[in-house]
């Protein structure tokens, strides 16, 4: 009966993410799975698509991933700390676009060339087993949070021209695992709704952070083969041997593809988004042996390109 009620759930929370939008800002070792995350949530990435996994961290990690293409610079941070009381994170994604295509006859001054965005996340997540005596039978619940505050920029080619936006906003999580075979995800992003835009002249450059929900669930077929999938996102992991994973995926428009290379703590990830204008993901990490901590860096550049 237990199985069935999974089976079920999983199948009803797979309808909820037409909701769910296609995920091209993560590191290389989610990207290479087709940016299919939500489930799995298992390193430093979880900060940014599902907190809830942030609970579940045990080892220290640090993380520098890069992202080339043409339409855009992109740069992520996070850091975890592991403590009795729970997990905290803090993370910062900041992303600088060009304008183009847009009416600028009624834009007085010195005309924008791109505009920047900056987030600080700032997370909370505990695996609630570590609280509560719950039979080992009735899996592991992971409940996560962020609190988010953004800001918008418009910039000329001399520097910054003027704000455009900012917003403080929530994201709430969580990671359910059954048994070791299985992990179910569920995000609810920009819960309060909370933009509040600053239009400038008839510069429509602000994305709206609406309310969104993404399920994901993820599971072993084999020891070391590890499939995950989030509404039309899905993607897998073949540990070859140790120290070498091969992916490969589909994102909501594009195949990908990736590799991951261990030693000794020391983590290379690539990974490979097929589009009209490739894109391509390359992250570092640093897993020690110390299990206290989880911290992670990532700079993802688009503006460059191979």
């Amino acid at each position: 009966m237990n199985k069935r009620f999974i089976l079920v759930f999983s199948a009803y929370c797979l309808l909820l993410t037409s909701l769910a939008f296609a995920q091209e800002n993560l590191g290389a070792r989610p990207m290479g799975m087709g940016g299919a995350f939500v489930g799995l949530a298992d390193d430093a990435n979880a900060i940014f698509i599902n907190p809830a996994g942030v609970g579940t961290l045990r080892k220290e990690t640090a993380l520098v991933a890069t992202r080339v293409a043409e339409d855009r610079e992109y740069t992520m941070i996070s850091g975890v700390e592991t403590t009795p009381y729970g997990n905290f994170g803090i993370g910062y994604v900041g992303s600088t676009d060009p304008i183009e295509g847009l009416n600028l006859s009624s834009w007085d001054g010195e005309v924008p060339t791109k505009y920047t965005t900056q987030t600080l996340y700032l997370t909370y997540a505990r695996d609630l087993s570590t609280v509560l005596r719950v039979p080992e039978n009735l899996g592991r619940l992971s409940l996560g949070v962020n609190a988010k505050f953004s800001s918008r920029k418009l910039a000329t080619a001399n520097g910054l021209a003027a704000d455009n936006g900012s917003n403080v906003d929530l994201d709430l999580a969580s990671v359910f695992i059954p048994n070791e075979n299985l992990s179910l995800g569920v995000s609810l992003l920009n819960f309060l709704n909370g933009e509040k835009a600053q239009p400038i002249a008839n510069l429509n450059t602000v994305e709206q952070r609406k309310f969104g929900v993404l399920f994901g669930a993820s599971g072993k077929i084999a020891k070391d083969l590890t499939w995950t999938i989030e509404g039309e996102e899905v993607g897998c992991e073949w540990v070859v041997v140790k120290g070498l994973a091969l992916r490969a995926g589909k994102s909501k428009d594009a195949f990908t593809s990736g590799v991951g290379i261990s030693l000794g703590g020391f983590n290379l990830d690539y990974a490979y988004l097929q589009k009209t204008e490739p894109v391509h993901y390359i992250s570092i990490s640093i897993v020690p042996d110390k299990e206290t901590v989880v911290k992670s860096a990532s700079l993802n550049v688009d503006s460059l390109k191979l």
